[in-house]
């Protein structure tokens, strides 16, 4: 048994090879070689392959984070000093490597040149009836995800490779990913819901609004007593119990006033939409930053015009995604409480991939093309950032907007807040504003 007072054993660094690979690719490679005797071992193509699981990496780096493993680990494969031959660490937590040759002394001889598993199976296009097979499902319930949640994500993505028609070698790798991300952000929003209060009442500022919308206060007080009987016996819970009141009252106001008029009919959207007021105030009250939901806009308009959409309920839409979209940014900040520079060898981390790739639909290679001018810009700003995958995201989707030439002509914020740098255009900000607005 271990003592409490005995310093765990040390990792003894080469200087040598620190000098030649990087202090952290040395860290994480003499990590590596410890490791090996109790690893398990699959000869492939001539060399021994080892398998790491998160929690043994964890366990003796315990300092790092899986994207930080991922980075570092890419680096060494970039330099020629391991081989890898699975997913992404950041998105399986398993690191799968092959060392390049027997370290008789710190590289060296020049590196060994990456040497990559071919894939076994041939690319093909998703079936309409696919499922994620057992190893898929077994990977996804490590991650601590319920099988219900899995299967409501399915159709969804099902829906969305059929139709791009686009080749892929594992549906289950992006479908792991796909989960694991709507997963996280579900966690985030669930952890800031609550069940009404016994002595809840609404806000003035919930009161005035109905009020300006025209409804009488009798009629909120007649429905205040319905809408809290109802829900201390529902058990629901909510991040804004106001915004449930408001649109309890609106909806009994508008079925009274209107009784028989035809529900709103689908509409197709269009490259000048632009969200309500009421939607601009919906977000404000789930305390979505309005210059952030602004940014989303053009990505959204864009996302929904390529589908060929329709839907009664774009303000809706909209909310939810920016929903979303804000649970990913905060949850980036609340992982990294310590801003630190960006490093010279930076990667985003492959949550931060799936993220653009999936939720915001942002071509990989696109992405990808970015890292190296989002380096020399913040190396040569030489600030410190909490996230640099939340703050690499941003420039993504902004640049990705240029791109498709999405910027709107109509301003983009809360319609109420005119001096805002919510109403300017995107195309109007220039990528440094864009990088450097820290306002949330």
């Amino acid at each position: 048994m271990k003592h409490p007072l005995l310093p765990e054993r040390p990792l003894s660094i080469s200087p040598t090879l620190a000098a030649t690979v990087g202090l952290e690719e040395a860290v994480l490679l003499t990590a590596l070689g410890d490791l090996t005797p109790f690893l398990p071992l699959e000869p492939y193509g001539g060399r021994d392959w080892y398998t790491a699981q998160g929690e043994q990496l964890y366990l003796l780096l315990p300092f790092w984070q899986a994207a930080d493993i991922q980075r570092v680990a890419t680096s060494l494969r970039n330099q020629g000093a391991l081989l890898l031959g699975a997913a992404p660490f950041g998105s399986s937590e398993i690191l799968k490597f092959a060392l390049p040759g027997e370290y008789k002394h710190p590289i060296a001889t020049p590196p060994t040149p990456q040497v990559q598993i071919p894939p076994s199976r041939s690319a093909n296009t998703i079936a309409p009836g696919w499922q994620p097979d057992a190893e898929t499902m077994a990977r996804i319930s490590q991650l601590g995800i319920p099988e219900h949640f899995v299967r409501e994500q399915l159709p969804e993505f099902v829906t969305y490779w059929r139709e791009r028609a686009e080749p892929r070698h594992s549906f289950g790798s992006l479908f792991l990913r796909q989960v694991k991300g709507k997963w996280e952000a579900f966690r985030a929003t669930a952890q800031r819901k609550q069940a009404l209060p016994d002595n809840w009442q609404p806000s003035n500022d919930t009161l005035r609004k109905l009020a300006d919308e025209g409804v009488p206060s009798t009629f909120v007080s007649r429905g205040l007593q319905r809408f809290l009987d109802y829900h201390r016996s529902s058990g629901k819970q909510s991040i804004s119990w106001d915004l449930e009141f408001n649109d309890w009252i609106m909806e009994d106001w508008e079925k009274q006033e209107t009784p028989f008029i035809e529900k709103r009919k689908p509409t197709a959207m269009t490259r000048d939409w632009q969200p309500s007021e009421h939607t601009w105030e919906q977000l404000q009250r789930l305390a979505i930053n309005p210059r952030f939901a602004a940014e989303l806009l053009p990505e959204f308009i864009y996302k929904w015009t390529e589908r060929g959409g329709h839907s009664a309920r774009w303000g809706e839409l909209f909310i939810e995604y920016a929903r979303e979209e804000w649970a990913y940014y905060c949850q980036g900040i609340e992982k990294n409480p310590v801003a630190k520079p960006i490093p010279r060898n930076w990667q985003p981390g492959g949550d931060c991939l799936s993220h653009l790739v999936n939720q915001c639909e942002i071509d990989r290679d696109f992405a990808l093309s970015l890292v190296a001018e989002f380096i020399i810009y913040w190396r040569g700003q030489n600030a410190a950032r909490k996230s640099w995958d939340a703050v690499f995201v941003r420039h993504a989707r902004h640049q990705w907007a240029e791109r498709n030439k999405l910027a709107i002509g109509n301003s983009y914020g809360n319609p109420q807040d005119s001096n805002s740098s919510a109403n300017q255009r995107t195309r109007d900000r220039s990528i440094g504003d864009i990088l450097t607005d820290t306002n949330w």
